[in-house]
């Protein structure tokens, strides 16, 4: 089965792949990149909500987690994510000795994993309103992200919390470096002032990840397991700007004739 079957795109939807080393204006490219990221996933929800539709009642109404907050762990530039998971805690320790070091490369890294293990995990949130991992988007964007998000990955995360019980949805398990992360080409965007137009430049790095679910009541293998990352140093902390699914990166390739039998996104 190949990886775009078991995704579920249609041919339609793999076309509207762009190329994703293109670094145009930032405020499209992250739509873009947000958009690509759904396919991976719309075909998903679509399977399980069979699924729900059918299925008896789980845990019904769920505590509100948002009394149980734990937002203690913070450094210079980050601060954790509300009710942390023991391997988002580990990973935002990483984060802070990274950002200690001022090693470039390790804080997106971290930054990478952290976002992950937030953004992709449901066991900690009460529902489609709450999205996680936004303190890690590219400044005032995350605005365009967590609406996104919420029509998106998170739209029917109140009727699975209400049908499997949130301690039996999605949970990150780990998340892994793929290759040497890399210095990207700069990000380019555009601002306007008084009618002015200004071009700025960002520092960019190149960061590609992969991860696994703790086993679940919901089929894992049918969500987002890897991504390519864009970061952004932006007025010196490393945001996210763009990312993108590792099966659409492979099919964007194969199509253009820029990659030969190298699995995901990793070639």
């Amino acid at each position: 089965m190949k990886a775009s079957e078991k995704k579920g795109k249609s041919s339609s939807e793999k076309t509207a792949v762009r190329k994703y080393s293109h670094r145009g204006g930032l405020n499209s490219s992250l739509m873009i990149a947000l958009m690509i990221l759904c396919v991976a996933v719309t075909a998903a929800f679509a399977v399980n909500i069979v699924r729900i539709s059918s299925a008896s009642s789980g845990d019904g109404a769920q505590e509100s987690m948002t009394v149980n907050t734990d937002r203690t762990m913070k450094n210079d530039q980050y601060e954790i994510g509300n009710n942390p998971t023991d391997i988002e805690k580990t990973y935002f320790q990483e984060l802070t000795d990274a950002v200690k070091s001022g090693d470039e490369k390790a804080v997106c890294e971290a930054v990478v994993k952290n976002f992950v293990t937030d953004y992709f995990t449901w066991t900690n949130k009460d529902g489609n309103y709450e999205v996680g991992g936004l303190q890690y988007i590219f400044g005032s964007k995350y605005a365009v992200f967590e609406e996104w998000s919420r029509y998106n990955y998170y739209a029917d995360l109140d009727l699975y919390i209400n049908q499997y019980g949130r301690d039996n949805l999605l949970q990150v398990k780990e998340v892994t470096v793929d290759k040497e992360t890399a210095v990207a080409p700069d990000f380019a965007t555009t601002e306007w002032s008084d009618d002015v137009k200004t071009d700025i430049l960002y520092k960019s790095y190149e960061v590609n990840v992969s991860w696994t679910y703790e086993k679940c009541a919901l089929d894992t293998e049918q969500f987002v397991d890897g991504a390519r990352f864009f970061l952004v140093n932006n007025n010196g902390r490393w945001e996210i700007a763009e990312f993108y699914d590792y099966d659409s990166i492979h099919e964007w390739e194969v199509e253009n004739g820029l990659a030969s039998a190298a699995e995901g996104g990793q070639s």
